[in-house]
């Protein structure tokens, strides 16, 4: 028999995307991951710009948590975790009213 090295693309760098390169990378798998952005993450990406008055401002590109109950991505997500790539969430969620101008509906909750 002859041995092969299984090599696999991946397209797309957002959280289906990572975990599937992680879990196959994990298992022996060559995996290339191909991105569109700058940068990796897709929906969990993060802009960064600087103010006018110098201070650091971040902006999350889509979802700004996620909740995760499968087991295979729960064992990525705390890999992720122990290496610095994602935190819990512990900030309050709130909605920015364009009329008035000011964040309003703030709750404080604590999500992983």
């Amino acid at each position: 028999m002859q041995n092969t090295v299984a090599k696999v693309t991946v397209v797309g760098s957002g959280i289906s995307g990572s975990v599937c390169a992680a879990t196959l990378a994990r298992n022996g798998i060559s995996v290339t991951l191909f991105y569109s952005a700058r940068g990796p993450g897709g929906r969990m990406s993060q802009r960064r710009e600087i103010s006018e008055d110098g201070r650091e401002l971040l902006f999350d590109h889509g979802a700004p948590y996620f909740t995760v109950t499968n087991p295979d991505v729960l064992s990525v997500v705390t890999e992720w975790e122990s290496r610095g790539l994602v935190a819990e969430w512990k900030s309050n969620f709130g909605s920015f009213d364009c009329f008035t101008n000011k964040i309003v509906n703030i709750e404080h909750q604590i999500c992983r």
